[in-house]
């Protein structure tokens, strides 16, 4: 039996019915899921890049989700961070907003040294709108300006965060190119090097080709073998 594709089909797929990609199964996750999964990316694939890799769980995570740490000084050294969004579009300004208040805020505040570089992470990637303002540094400190207010103002801690004063100043100048995004299919050929990939995604033998049509004639190198195989079958 043949699939859509015209390619055989084999006898796990028969029983089991079609396989699910590794990029649909990921759209399936439950958020923490999806965040275990990326703590186990980071880990098994960025090894050379960290001295350690660790996940922040919780309500006051503090806009941390999964922190990968070059040198012993963790969150007082260079360290990057990977916010990890899981919901059934993809990414808006507005699931983002209170992600970037939260990043300065307490960049400002000292709890920790600005990330080298902060990375999105969603299954269904950046909308078109994200994606242009992350390319474009100005203009993403200009909307956040813009939707501060909304989005960020009342949402960030017990009291108010209002954009003036030294904060401002420290908002004005800080680099907004650090925020960036992170393809899924990137990560997925990176994981699939690992020993954790079949558990997450299952293996097996791939489907089997189409068959070719068979030779009108004996190939010499296969004379003899097909010389014996006609004794064989006249006995």
């Amino acid at each position: 039996m043949k699939d859509g594709d015209g390619q055989l089909l084999t006898a796990a797929q028969l029983a089991a019915g079609p396989s699910i990609s590794p990029l649909g199964r990921l759209r399936l996750y439950s958020d923490q899921q999806w965040e275990e999964f990326i703590h186990e990316w980071a880990f098994s694939c960025l090894k050379s890049q960290y001295k350690q890799v660790q996940r922040a769980s919780g309500a006051n995570d503090k806009g941390i989700d999964i922190a990968g740490f070059r040198g012993a000084k963790m969150l007082n050294g260079v360290w990057d961070n990977y916010q990890c969004k899981h919901y059934n579009h993809p990414l808006m300004p507005s699931d983002a907003w209170i992600e970037f208040g939260k990043t300065l805020w307490y960049s400002f505040s000292g709890e920790y040294r600005p990330p080298r570089a902060y990375y999105f992470v969603a299954p269904q990637e950046v909308g078109s709108t994200l994606a242009h303002y992350l390319a474009n540094s100005e203009v993403l400190k200009a909307q956040l300006l813009i939707n501060w207010d909304k989005y960020c103002r009342d949402d960030i801690s017990s009291t108010p965060v209002l954009m003036e004063g030294k904060f401002a100043k420290f908002v004005d100048d800080f680099d907004f190119s650090i925020f960036k995004s992170k393809g899924i299919l990137e990560i997925l050929e990176q994981f699939k090097k690992t020993p954790h990939y079949v558990k997450r995604f299952g293996g097996g033998l791939p489907p089997r080709p189409k068959p070719g049509v068979p030779p009108a004639a004996v190939a010499p190198e296969e004379a003899i073998y097909v010389s014996e195989l006609l004794k064989t079958y006249g006995s």
